[in-house]
């Protein structure tokens, strides 16, 4: 990652801790698949709680809920749409849900490397 990214990252930041700072806002995260997304959700939550956000252990607390996802990991992405199955009869008017990592798009072969 170049400087001038870090550099970028580092000042959006700051502006949504200035945008939180008066509020107690929560967040969950679920990590499925590989190492590296456990490194990433490592990475995210850290960039969470610099931008004033908690970490929760129970998703219907969570002001923001996050699935970290991949298909290089056996059944991690049938986890996830059974989660966004779950969170949807969860939901609350202001819970953001998002959806990250690397998953298959049935569009396209499939490919996995050994």
């Amino acid at each position: 990652m170049e400087r001038a990214d870090i550099t970028e990252q580092l000042e959006y930041i700051e502006k949504v801790k200035k945008i939180n700072e008066t509020k107690e806002l929560k967040y969950y995260i679920l990590t499925m698949g590989c190492s590296l997304n456990e490194n990433d959700s490592e990475k995210l939550c850290g960039m969470l709680e610099q931008m004033n956000y908690t970490k929760v252990d129970n998703m219907k607390d969570a002001d923001l809920i996050l699935f970290n996802t991949c298909c290089v990991r056996e059944n991690a992405e049938e986890k996830l749409f059974g989660k966004l199955g779950e969170v949807k009869k969860l939901k609350e008017e202001n819970q953001v849900i998002v959806a990250i990592g690397r998953l298959h798009d049935a569009r396209k072969p499939y490919c996995r490397q050994n």
